[in-house]
């Protein structure tokens, strides 16, 4: 396994060269994560949101989420439970942390 810059996969998210399939996200409510599928998801476009907060209360406004995409935040690239690494068939599994995790394949 070669390790992946998540840094760089952030910037290829940012110019629109990765899709992504989620491969589970997991919470601690189990009865929940089973009747959603663990989180997985098909292909899709990847994108980095930009959610805004209320300067004054600091709630957020608007979560910035589109339907249809693999919806990132910029900080899930520097987690530090977090990592990446190159597959043999060419994808990038994307570790938010243990209990998130992406597959990715770049789309150049």
């Amino acid at each position: 396994m070669q390790t992946v810059n998540r840094g760089w996969i952030k910037r290829m998210i940012e110019h629109g060269k990765v899709e992504a399939r989620c491969l589970f996200r997991l919470t601690d409510d189990y009865s929940f994560d089973n009747a959603d599928g663990f989180g997985k998801t098909d292909w899709m476009p990847a994108r980095i949101s930009a959610p805004q907060f209320d300067p004054e209360t600091n709630r957020c406004i608007n979560s910035d989420f589109a339907e249809g995409a693999a919806n990132f935040h910029a900080g899930d690239f520097k987690t530090k439970s977090g990592g990446s690494y190159r597959n043999d068939d060419g994808t990038i599994t994307l570790r938010i942390h243990g209990n998130e995790v992406y597959a990715l394949r770049i789309t150049i």
